[in-house]
Order: C-alpha cells, then sequence, then structure tokens
C-alpha cells in the first residue's frame, strides 16, 4: 500500500512540474529576435574625404614676376594732377590715401576701406610696372580716373589715414606676379569674369577672377541694384554696325556671370563690353541685362548692378565689413587664389 502511494505521489509532482514549465513557456516574453547583418550594399561608407585643395596658383603667362626688391622701400611716385594739368610728387601711401577718399566713401567701415587701400595700391603698382600713365604724362600715376584712379586728397578722414597705415606695403599677388585689381561699384551680386567685362583690354588669362557671388544689394542704392534703360534702335544698330532690321539683334551669347559675352545680328557681332562703352556707360550701367526687348523704334532694357564687376565689388565689400568679415577674407573672396604680400614697412 505504502508503496503505491508513493508511486501515485511521484505521478502528482512530475504532472505538477510539466504544467508549470509549459505555463512559464506561454508566458514568459519572446526571446529578443537576432540583428540581420546589413547587405553589403547598404552597409555604412567610410566618410568620404574633403575636397582637395586648389591647386598651387602656377605663373600665368605673359604675367612678368615682380621683383619685390625694387619695393623694399616705400617709393616716391610722380602724380600727374588732371584737374590741374600739371604734375606733383609724394610718398606712394600719401597718393593712396586721395584715392581712397574718392573710390571710395571715406565714412565706410575700416575693413571695406581696408580692402579697397589694398586693391588700389596693387593697381597703383600695375600702373607704375607697366608705363601706362608715363606714356601719357611721364609720370608714375594719373588722377583721372578715365585713366587710373580718382583721387580727392580733401576728402581724407582718420578712418581712410588708418585702412592706408594698417594695410601699408601691402599688395595682391598671384603665384608670383602683380594681381589685376580691378573693382567696380556694384556687380548685380555675382562677378564678372575677364571675358566678359575686359576681353581684350586684359591680354592674359585671370583665374583669379571667378563668378563669385555676394549681397552687395543688402545696402546698395537702389537705383545701381536694378535698373531700367530705352535707347533708340538706330544707336544700338550703329553700336553694333548693323545695317539690316534692328529687330534682329539680340544678345547672341552670355557669359559665366550671366553678362551679355556676345550682341549681333546678321554677321555682326561685338562683345557685350564694347557694346556697353559705344552707347554709353551712364545708359547702359552694366552688361549684367535681365530683359532685352524691342518696340516702337527702341530697344528696352533691365539689368543689374553698376560697374563692370570685375574684381572687388565695393558694395559688397561694405555688406561683407558690416558682417564682420576682415579685409583679408574680402580681398580674397573676390580675387581667387590671391597672396597678400608686405613689400615695405
Amino acid at each position: 500500500m505504502r508503496s503505491k502511494n508513493q508511486t501515485t505521489i511521484v505521478l502528482v509532482v512530475a504532472i505538477a512540474l510539466l504544467l508549470i514549465a509549459g505555463i512559464y513557456t506561454l508566458l514568459r516574453p519572446p526571446a529578443p529576435k537576432p540583428v540581420p547583418e546589413t547587405p553589403p550594399q547598404q552597409q555604412q561608407k567610410p566618410p568620404t574625404p574633403p575636397d582637395k585643395q586648389p591647386e598651387t596658383p602656377q605663373p600665368i603667362q605673359g604675367v612678368p614676376l615682380l621683383d619685390i626688391s625694387k619695393y623694399k622701400v616705400e617709393p616716391n611716385v610722380t602724380v600727374w594732377l588732371a584737374d590741374k594739368g600739371q604734375r606733383d610728387s609724394m610718398m606712394l601711401e600719401k597718393y593712396i590715401e586721395g584715392v581712397i577718399a574718392q573710390e571710395m566713401q571715406p565714412d565706410w567701415p575700416l575693413e571695406a576701406l581696408k580692402a579697397q587701400a589694398i586693391a588700389s595700391r596693387t593697381l597703383t603698382l600695375i600702373a607704375i610696372e607697366a608705363g601706362t600713365i608715363r606714356r601719357l604724362h611721364q609720370t608714375d600715376v594719373s588722377t583721372s580716373k578715365e585713366e587710373l584712379q580718382a583721387y580727392a586728397p580733401q576728402k581724407v578722414n582718420d578712418t581712410v589715414r588708418e585702412a592706408v597705415r594698417a594695410t601699408r606695403g601691402q599688395v595682391l599677388l598671384y603665384a608670383g606676379g602683380l594681381v589685376n585689381s580691378i573693382y567696380s561699384s556694384c556687380n548685380g551680386q555675382i562677378a564678372a569674369t575677364r571675358e566678359e567685362s575686359f576681353p581684350t583690354e586684359i591680354p592674359h588669362e585671370t583665374p583669379y577672377f571667378q563668378p563669385v557671388q555676394d549681397n552687395c544689394f543688402e545696402y546698395a542704392p537702389a537705383n545701381i541694384q536694378t535698373w531700367t534703360a530705352k535707347i533708340p534702335a538706330s544707336q544700338v544698330a550703329s553700336a553694333i554696325g548693323y545695317q539690316g532690321n534692328p529687330g534682329d539683334i539680340s544678345i547672341l551669347q552670355k557669359g559665366p556671370s550671366g553678362r551679355i559675352l556676345f550682341i549681333g545680328a546678321g554677321d555682326k557681332k561685338v562683345y557685350g563690353s564694347d557694346f556697353r562703352r559705344a552707347v554709353g556707360y551712364d545708359r547702359l550701367k552694366s552688361t549684367l541685362v535681365t530683359e532685352m526687348r524691342y518696340a516702337d523704334g527702341d530697344f528696352h532694357f533691365k539689368g543689374l548692378g553698376w560697374g563692370n564687376g570685375v574684381g572687388l565689388c565695393q558694395w559688397g565689400a561694405y555688406t561683407f565689413a558690416q558682417q564682420g568679415k576682415k579685409a583679408e577674407e574680402i580681398i580674397k573672396h573676390y580675387y581667387q587664389g590671391v597672396e597678400i604680400k608686405t613689400l615695405w614697412q
């Protein structure tokens, strides 16, 4: 009897254990699923290496290397005073003060004035090295804006003096040669290339002129941000040398910045820069033309900016200075790949 009772107890315990195991199996949370391996094509790619730095600028064919030994000491320059029709002489930095005071508003932000000083000093050395003004007036430089740069010593103030002093002796070089540091008032928020504004006047390549963008409209006067012009069709045809139907005249090609590269009709084609010169710089404020329409014997133009648009944009420099940019940053934005070199202390 006792043996039979023990057997019964064992069977009951075994059945109980089986029931408990079954209930646990039903109630326990499922085991986490293994994370599937990422297919090879979906695996994270290694970080992309940063863009390569621009190659070292190479000397430009036709541009001589500047002999910096000639300018260890600040030069004294002879100046053609265009308004008086006479010659004068002064230290170069003194001359630059008068240039900055007229080429840019003397009460503008210091960093914009400093950028202008570097560009103007470089342009001055180019004129001296090339002898362009010497061939005209037997002097190093001229105060005629048409011949070189404007000049107004009576406008010089302490800010202008500080801008010139702070950049004393600094000029722009590209691969050892002087940069043709042309500048303009307002580039229409995108800079021009040499081919668009000086296709024949500058005979060598200018890799430092690129269609870089800015925000010069933020402070520029409305009349140079956008403009319109109405020019008689006969004058447009004459500027192109076309004798056919004026309505045939159109913009044939635009350059990298969107400026007129060629305009013409039939077998007549001229550079946009030559066309602007022929019809008048003050009428066609730039070649950044957004609309050209012929109606009732006239051509109607709409455009952006004022000036050749090459190099330093003065209103763009003003904006950058207001944003806290330094002169070096401003300069190197408008003249790509250049070096700022201090020639004399």
